[in-house]
């Protein structure tokens, strides 16, 4: 009998402790948070995404999906049934869209808020939810579901773009854009060459600075003297300018002594040059009337009035 006792209370404890084990683990996978329920309203395509999938709130864990299915009132309108945190800030603006994760392709709800995008105004109201009255949210359509209907435009441009570039890749282009790109292979090893002859050009530039600072300094001590009353410059200019003023009183005293003094003496040598002028003229006239009173002498003047020899008329 001992023995099935202590058996029977092996195998209580045992069962016992089991329970626990199972309870503890039941306890701890379980989710605890308070969760309050949102339908998402949808017309798009919500591929990958099913239940228990997560739904996030700007990147953070808050909930999962609970159930997808078709709206009995509007056909062809998708309503996906969330439950989040209760604390989870959701607000009249706040919009879902469906994102992927990584390469798996598996989807989850994404939840943002206008308001916190734009960054300004007041924040909106809450949205109040319960079990029998569920708040419904817009859900938008996402980065592959706008790719996705915008993949024929898409297509057809790269078609033209294509197109475009056969085109522009043909032999005759092919050879201009050779062209081109020898012109500026050609271009830079000028440029090379340029750059090369203006070097020693520009490794004098140095010393031109310096010449010219030190043109600029002379320019500059030479305009200071010319703006100093006295300076070197200005003395100097003074100086010259009384010894002008000196010269200039020179030249009228030598005027003045020359219309004194010389002028009559030079107008008297011209009487006397226009007397012996004149005297060469009567002599020059009897030669021409009797050239024999160079040898003879010139005849005898005719006796006046009360001279001896006079014979009146």
């Amino acid at each position: 009998m001992e023995n099935k006792s202590h058996a029977f209370l092996a195998g209580v404890f045992t069962i016992g402790l089991a329970i626990l084990v199972m309870f503890a683990i039941f306890w701890f996978s379980s989710d605890h948070a308070v969760r309050v329920p949102y339908d998402l309203i949808t017309r798009s395509t919500v591929n990958g995404l099913g239940p228990q999938a997560d739904v996030k709130y700007r990147g953070l864990d808050v909930g999962k999906v609970v159930s997808i299915r078709f709206d009995p009132a509007v056909p062809g309108q998708i309503i996906v049934r969330i439950s989040v945190n209760q604390d989870t800030p959701i607000t009249s603006t706040t919009y879902a869209t469906l994102g992927f994760q990584g390469v798996t392709g598996i989807g989850y709800v994404q939840l943002d808020d206008t308001t916190a995008q734009e960054g300004g105004g007041a924040p909106s109201p809450r949205l109040q939810t319960s079990a029998k009255s569920v708040a419904r949210i817009a859900m938008r359509a996402g980065f592959f579901e706008e790719l996705e209907k915008r993949g024929d435009s898409l297509l057809t441009q790269l078609e033209t773009i294509m197109g475009s570039l056969n085109d522009m890749f043909q032999a005759d282009n092919r050879r201009d854009l050779m062209d081109a790109i020898r012109s500026v292979h050609k271009t830079a090893d000028d440029y090379s060459r340029l750059a090369s002859a203006i070097d020693p050009a520009v490794r004098q530039l140095p010393q031109v600075a310096d010449n010219l600072n030190a043109t600029l300094a002379s320019t500059r001590r030479l305009t200071q003297e010319l703006a100093s009353p006295s300076g070197t410059v200005m003395r100097t200019v003074d100086r010259v300018g009384r010894d002008l003023q000196g010269a200039a009183d020179s030249v009228q005293s030598a005027a003045g002594g020359v219309t004194q003094d010389t002028l009559p003496q030079v107008n008297g040598l011209a009487r006397d040059a226009r007397q012996t002028m004149r005297s060469i003229d009567r002599a020059a006239s009897q030669f021409n009337d009797s050239p024999r009173s160079v040898l003879f002498g010139g005849p005898a003047a005719t006796p006046g009035p009360g001279e001896p020899g006079f014979q009146a008329p």
